[in-house]
């Protein structure tokens, strides 16, 4: 299943048309899920479309796409004469550049440039929250070897939370793209208020099981709203061990979704 989205189902079935360089009339479309206007941006969804070609425009697209074999040279072809010495073979072989070995990292310096991140990017949410208008202090709770958990205290929690995590899931992501630029990319950053990331784990335990008996009750499948990848991991998590349904991830960034169907 491939599916493609856009504001409307013909941008979206438009999108899979331009990816897979072909016509309408080539493949077959299933919407997914229809687009939603929402109120005020609120609750606005892009439409999902399968976009998939026939068989008979599949097999063309990959003949086209096979790159061409050289016909093998005969023996009548073959140049007569004596073959070259080995040694005259060996001496016409360009040499093979060696590569040069990678300088060891020192780990009292990696320790160093690890910390001087971790400092950093507590400064780097500081301005930004400051300029969103939220007075919030932040603190760094834990600081494991991958990863480290960075707590807000504010009066403005659900302001800063936004509505469904979407604001202080942007301010982790962009936490974590400070780490990745500043020589600290194995080290995770978990941004929390209040909380939140404990009862969205819950929330979402919930709904991976409760979707899960629909799924199993209907025998369709069941595509929920799209998700930051960590909270995809922790449906997929769930449901992992569960026989009766099974479970992956549908679309592209930032429109990717959990899809729960019948196992």
């Amino acid at each position: 299943m491939t599916i493609y989205t856009g504001k409307t189902e013909e941008a979206a079935i438009a999108a899979g048309l331009t990816a897979l360089n072909t016509s309408r009339d080539q493949v077959v479309t299933k919407v997914v899920t229809a687009p939603r206007k929402g109120w005020l941006g609120i609750g606005r969804r892009d439409a999902m479309v399968d976009v998939t070609l026939k068989p008979v425009a599949k097999e063309i697209a990959e003949e086209q796409a096979a790159p061409a074999k050289s016909a093998p040279h005969s023996a009548a072809t073959q140049p007569k004469g004596k073959p070259a010495p080995v040694a005259a073979q060996k001496a016409a072989a360009p040499a093979q550049p060696v590569a040069p070995e990678p300088a060891p990292v020192d780990p009292a310096k990696r320790r160093q440039q690890r910390q001087a991140a971790i400092d950093g990017v507590q400064d780097y949410l500081a301005t930004i929250v400051e300029q969103l208008g939220i007075d919030a202090t932040l603190e760094v709770e834990s600081t494991a070897h991958r990863q480290i958990h960075l707590s807000f205290t504010t009066d403005k929690e659900g302001l800063l939370i936004g509505k469904h995590g979407r604001t202080i899931n942007a301010l982790q992501s962009l936490a974590q793209l400070y780490l990745n630029h500043h020589g600290a990319a194995h080290v995770d950053a978990v941004l929390d208020v209040a909380g939140y990331r404990e009862r969205r784990t819950i929330t979402l335990s919930r709904l991976a099981e409760n979707t899960a008996r629909e799924v199993v009750a209907t025998g369709k499948p069941i595509y929920l709203d799209p998700m930051p990848s960590f909270e995809r991991k922790q449906i997929h998590a769930v449901l992992a061990k569960n026989r009766y349904v099974t479970t992956y991830s549908a679309g592209k960034e930032p429109h990717r979704a959990v899809v729960i169907e019948p196992a």
